[in-house]
């Protein structure tokens, strides 16, 4: 079963429904997460207002973190289960052991792993000392931009602009109040909080040129670390033109009588169909003539992480 998408082929396969669930949870869970670290820094100072007290940010940053949680879990359990892609159970917790995108699907346990950390240490936190639980939960600050790259650099639709925007719009949202923290305060320990600005400046900095240069580029699944027999998987068939209807492919027909025409047409990935044809004439056209005809269609339409049909990324698309 084949879709189209603006001026590109759309593979549906029989894992289709789980690829779909797979990024929708993990959108889903970094918005969530993106929530639960917003409430967690307007708490730190200790943030409220009239309409807002201050036990509802906290309230609202724990249920967005055990919601974060459970659509993380729900975004590994599709992730392990898809049989197109071999993720097995331990790679969704032990980091740097797996085969697929190993850097960016290990940045995704990362921060899985802290999740469950700081929901587990929260749960606990009456048989902790004060002390010990925050130092846990200073991992939070690290869960969100792990969490971040994971999702820039693994995810098959980064380049959609609708994805990008909304990731982009939590990043803003994050910088926004990491700001407003360090310039809360001031002057009180002016040097740590120079330096994290600077530190801000500088990682927006790298991390805008890395995504131009990219997860936003050509050839990113394979730089990624797509194994090359995934790789091979998505570049085998040739892609179906936007816009050609199902059924269309290799045309050959035969005309009795009249004499005979041979058709055979091709479909390259950029849309363009070559034809050669011969035809030969015995003079007479009146009479009647028959034609048989079998067409034959070959589909398979890839579309990469960058948007191009050059660099097809298998996941893409499915």
């Amino acid at each position: 079963m084949t879709g189209t998408m603006t001026g590109q082929a759309l593979v549906v396969t029989s894992s289709t429904p789980l690829w779909y669930t797979t990024r929708a949870t993990g959108l889903v869970a970094l918005v969530l997460l993106t929530v639960s670290m917003a409430c967690g820094l307007l708490s730190s100072v200790g943030y409220q207002r009239p309409g807002l007290p201050r036990f509802v940010t906290l309230g609202l940053h724990r249920n967005a973190s055990l919601l974060a949680l459970a659509f993380t879990a729900a975004h590994v359990f599709t992730a392990v289960i898809d049989g197109f892609v071999s993720i097995p159970l331990q790679d969704a917790f032990i980091p740097f052991v797996g085969s697929y995108r190993p850097l960016w699907l290990s940045l995704g346990t990362i921060a899985f792993d802290l999740m469950l950390a700081l929901t587990l240490t929260s749960l606990l936190r009456s048989r902790m000392s004060y002390r010990s639980w925050r130092a846990v939960h200073w991992g939070s600050y690290a869960c969100w931009p792990v969490a971040l790259l994971h999702g820039l650099g693994t995810g098959t639709d980064t380049p959609v602009r609708w994805v990008l925007a909304l990731t982009l719009l939590c990043v803003a949202v994050i910088v926004s109040l990491i700001a407003w923290r360090l310039r809360a305060g001031w002057p009180t320990h002016a040097g740590a909080r120079v330096a994290g600005a600077v530190a801000l400046v500088l990682a927006l900095i790298a991390g805008g040129a890395w995504l131009s240069a990219g997860p936003l580029r050509a050839g990113w699944a394979r730089r990624a670390g797509t194994p090359p027999t995934l790789q091979a998987h998505g570049q085998a068939s040739p892609a179906r033109p936007a816009g050609t209807a199902p059924g269309a492919g290799t045309i050959s027909g035969t005309t009795s009588h009249a004499g005979t025409t041979s058709q055979a047409g091709t479909a390259s990935h950029a849309g363009t169909t070559s034809q050669a044809g011969t035809a030969s004439h015995a003079g007479t056209t009146s009479q009647a003539g028959t034609t048989s005809q079998a067409g034959t269609t070959s589909e398979v339409g890839t579309i990469g992480e960058d948007g191009q049909s050059g660099d097809a990324d298998p996941e893409a698309g499915r």
